[in-house]
């Protein structure tokens, strides 16, 4: 879920209102303005209370849904029924059904790291499995939709807080450690008895999908991967990101080198780690590979060069690149093919 246009709104609207009382303007412009104001805030209230209850395991999709719909209404300018919109909101969640068990396991340099799992609503398992790797430096709560989803068709599915995530300890390390929480995962999953073996796939998307990669590469017991918007070469990621005018890119190549520990030149064996594409003659997975072309983020020249790679190292592999998405396919149509797309790759392979 997007919300990032809200904190911007509530900062334009801050300076609005400002300005109207220095001017003087008319009554009927404050109040507007006030409104708006008021509706930011209880929206960003609203998407903060969502995340808990994501993050608690709870099944927030009709809540999600209904902000959405609030946040469709202020983008509109109705303010009043954007507030009608967010009550509903409120009136939603006390009714939400907890879906999902929050796990505790042990991982690499004695970390303890979290998730949530979300077993089946039938059967007493073990079940055929998929992990789901989140995007960013998010948490395991913002991919409940996408975990329902896929536990709806049969999967048991665990979604990981990496290190340095949600309530996992550590810190986060672009997608080094993060690949120990993944592989830890699947090990505690199988001492439970839930996993049917020989029947594990992942899906992640951007950072999660580098996570994926790299740890299908390390372990074989995965045999399917759906890979979006995912780097895979993580030098030239830091080439790219620096010459990028994107002020957004920008900022996360300065969250990313700390996490590396500095520059390709001065640290590159950290960066050959993190870079999928050195590691493909030792890929165990079947591995789609889902990308847009006009990924400001993660270049979509990585997707080909991955494909390429693991074509040429005799691997099973496809690529479907979305030509007029960005970072993810956001498009509904195109959204509902990757959806279809992710499920036949896991009926076929796993």
């Amino acid at each position: 879920m997007r919300h990032g246009r809200w904190p911007k709104a509530l900062a334009a609207t801050l300076i609005l209102l400002g300005t109207a009382f220095l001017n003087q303007g008319c009554g009927c412009s404050v109040t507007r303005i006030i409104d708006q104001a008021a509706v930011t805030v209880r929206g960003l209230a609203a998407a903060n209370e969502i995340s808990q209850k994501a993050n608690q395991g709870y099944d927030v999709r009709p809540a999600r849904a209904k902000w959405m719909e609030a946040l469709d209404a202020y983008n509109q300018g109705d303010y009043s029924r954007a507030d009608r919109l967010i009550d509903e909101v409120y009136r939603i969640l006390p009714t939400l059904e907890l879906v999902a068990e929050r796990v505790f396991y042990q991982s690499s340099g004695g970390l303890t790291v979290s998730g949530l799992l979300f077993r089946p609503r039938d059967g007493v398992g073990p079940w055929p499995t998929v992990i789901v790797n989140h995007a960013g430096f998010g948490t395991a709560g913002d991919f409940t939709d996408v975990a329902l989803l896929i536990r709806d068709r049969g999967y048991l599915v665990f979604n990981p807080d990496f290190r340095g995530s949600g309530e996992s300890q550590g810190r986060h390390e672009g997608a080094k450690g993060e690949v120990d929480d993944v592989i830890a995962a699947l090990d505690y999953l199988e001492s439970r008895g839930l996993v049917l073996e020989g029947k594990v796939g992942m899906y992640g998307q951007s950072h999660g999908a580098a996570v994926s990669v790299l740890a299908a590469e390390k372990d074989p017991r995965f045999r399917a991967v759906v890979a979006e918007a995912g780097f895979y070469d993580a030098a030239d990621l830091y080439r790219k990101a620096k010459d990028s005018p994107d002020p957004n890119v920008r900022a996360l190549l300065d969250q990313f080198v700390p996490m590396v520990g500095g520059t390709p030149e001065e640290v590159p064996d950290e960066y050959a780690a993190r870079s999928a594409l050195n590691y493909v003659d030792t890929m165990h997975a079947a591995t789609l590979i889902i990308h847009g072309a006009k990924d400001p983020l993660c270049p979509v020249d990585q997707a080909y060069r991955l494909y390429e790679a693991l074509k040429a190292a005799g691997k099973t592999v496809e690529l479907k690149v979305y030509p007029n998405e960005a970072h993810c396919v956001n498009d509904p149509a195109g959204r509902l093919e990757v959806w279809e797309l992710m499920f036949a790759w896991f009926e076929k392979y796993m």
